[in-house]
């Protein structure tokens, strides 16, 4: 039997800094930036079935001429789940792959709304493969 239900998605946490400006918006000099993405999942799991899924994602943009931050995003967008499976890895591949896939999109939407409110460009993410990234972090962690 598998049972997999999203009870409620929010914003745990979110903190938004640029050191640097205004001293960015008066530089004549201009320099392609980067941007640097890390996702995290994180899982606590409680009594009776729950499970709080943590989403945390830090994006930072830096001027790739001398690494001068622009600005770092970090968010922590949690989850609460209710979940039951038969086999423990299809409880953890619906707790690392199918609601990380359903709450990204509110994250993907606070760092286009935060980035575009900073007076920089807003920033859209690519959509990620968090299939993928469960089998890349499965595979490391059998070395």
């Amino acid at each position: 039997m598998s049972e997999l239900k999203l009870i409620t998605q929010f914003l745990k946490d979110m903190s938004f800094e640029s050191p640097n400006v205004p001293q960015l918006f008066f530089s004549k000099e201009q320099s392609p930036a980067k941007m640097s993405i890390n996702l995290d999942i994180q899982i606590k799991g409680a009594e009776n079935n729950l499970y709080m899924v943590d989403l945390i994602t830090k994006v930072h943009s830096t001027l790739e001429k001398d690494e001068k931050s622009i600005f770092r995003i970090d968010i922590v967008y949690s989850g609460l789940v209710s979940a039951k499976f038969d086999k423990e890895e299809d409880l953890q591949k619906a707790l690392l792959i199918d609601i990380p896939r359903q709450i990204f999109p509110a994250v993907r939407g606070l760092v286009l709304e935060i980035t575009g409110n900073s007076g920089f460009p807003p920033f859209a993410m690519t959509p990620v493969d968090f299939e993928e990234m469960y089998k890349n972090n499965k595979g490391k962690s059998k070395k």
